[in-house]
Order: structure tokens, then sequence, then C-alpha cells
């Protein structure tokens, strides 16, 4: 278990990213997805990540009916760019969900261009943390400005960004399945620290790329090198069974 920048929200160091339950194509049923999952938390996974458009919020909600629900810390994002569309999602994704609130609610992809109006959504987010309705409000992005340019946010707790062990050759050879928006994974290494130096939660996400041939060959080193950074607090990984958990597990056990 991390504490979570100063949100003071304590997650597991291995996050699971829910986005492969909402996969038509898997046919992985809300109640065979919340099984997964509260077997993760019995295996000490309290942290559960999605978003308002994977589909996965019927998974997540048949797990929280049999675990207790603040012993679980639930991520969910929102592609929203205004604070009235943000608003709405937050109350679709409470039905949905099926609890009284929200752990950590971002804004979903923000790319370059978009940073300006988000900061402005998230000002207007406040107001929601406020009432208890969520804990933690931030943004997800692939883009090392935007994570250089939040980390400065006072608003701001939290920056879920691509992390992962890739050098220019591989990003350019395997640039949709590491999808960095502008920069190098040095740099965005640079932007990262400096968001956790201001006590931003920092959480690595496609630590394996979308599913990056290399990455997912040597998992293990890939997974290692990003939970070694000492300036990133936890990391989510789309998984889809509980075979793959335990292998994930098992790694992070040996770092």
């Amino acid at each position: 278990m991390v504490n979570l920048g100063s949100t003071g929200l304590k997650v597991s160091k291995l996050g699971f990213g829910t986005f492969d339950f909402g996969v038509p194509s898997l046919n992985i049923s809300p109640e065979e997805g919340g099984q997964i999952l509260v077997e993760c938390y019995k295996l000490g996974i309290n942290f559960w990540d999605m978003s308002d458009d994977y589909g996965s919020h019927p998974h997540v909600a048949s797990a929280l009916k049999q675990v207790p629900r603040k012993k679980v810390i639930i991520s969910t994002k929102t592609y929203a760019r205004s604070g009235e569309e943000a608003e709405k999602s937050l109350e679709n994704s409470l039905k949905e969900l099926d609890t009284d609130y929200i752990d950590i609610f971002l804004l979903h992809y923000v790319k370059k261009d978009q940073i300006d109006g988000c900061h402005q959504v998230l000002k207007e987010l406040e107001a929601m943390k406020r009432t208890g309705i969520v804990k933690a409000i931030g943004l997800s992005t692939h883009s090392v400005a935007v994570v250089r340019e939040a980390a400065q946010f006072d608003e701001l707790d939290v920056i879920m960004t691509i992390c992962c062990k890739a050098d220019k050759t591989l990003i350019s050879k395997f640039r949709e399945r590491i999808p960095l928006e502008d920069g190098s994974i040095k740099e965005m290494f640079q932007a990262i620290k400096l968001a956790h130096d201001n006590r931003k939660g920092v959480i690595a996400m496609k630590v394996l790329g979308d599913s990056a041939p290399p990455l997912i060959r040597n998992y293990q080193s890939a997974i290692k090198a990003i939970a070694q950074l000492e300036f990133v607090d936890a990391m989510v990984i789309g998984m889809r069974s509980l075979d793959e958990v335990k292998k994930n597990i098992k790694v992070l056990a040996s770092v």
C-alpha cells in the first residue's frame, strides 16, 4: 500500500485497469468481472480504474457489493470538457457504480491544446470535492507538456500518464502501441518527478503500452522498471483474468 500524493488515499502499488471488461468480443459479464475484482481485493489490490466510456462500470458495481466500500479506491474518468458536462458524467457514474462517492475523478486523455480549458474544469470540480462526492480530482494524459503544466495546478490532486520503459527507437517503431503525444520518455520522467515533488499523486499507465510486443514479451522487466521509480506512486495495468493479476503481483513482489 502506498500514499497517493497528498490525497490521503492509500492505494495498492498495482491498480487493476478494467478496460478489457468492456470489450464486447471478450464477452466478460459484470458478474464474472466483479468476481475477478473481488479475488483481487483478497490478494491486496484495492485500486480499480475505469472510465465512463469503457463499459466496465457494471463490473465494478458488482464487485463493490461484495467488498467493504471504504477499503477500496475506485477511479473513473470522463471526456467532459466543461464543468456542466463533468457534473453530468459524475452523476451517471455514481448511478452506474451504485455508490455514494468516487475516490478519484479524472478528466480523460487531456491533450496539449486542451490544457487551459481543462484547468478551468478542475477549478469547477473543486466544489464537488468539498461535498465529499469525490475525494480527489485530476487528469490523464499522454503529453509531457500537459504533465509539466498540470503539475503546477493547485486544484489538481492526481495525474495519470503514460509511463513505460521505452527509448526513442522503440516508440518510433511502435507509435500506435506507445502513444506518447510529445517529448521523450526521459522528459516524461522529468515532468512526472516535478508533479511528485509538488505532492501530486502520480499514477503510471500504459506500462506495457497498448500491448506493445517488446514490452509484453519482457513484461517482468517493463513492470519492474516503472515500479522502481521513486516519483511514481502507483501503476494501473489492464488485466482480464486472475492469472494475469497473479503474474503481475509476483513481479512487483520481487522489486
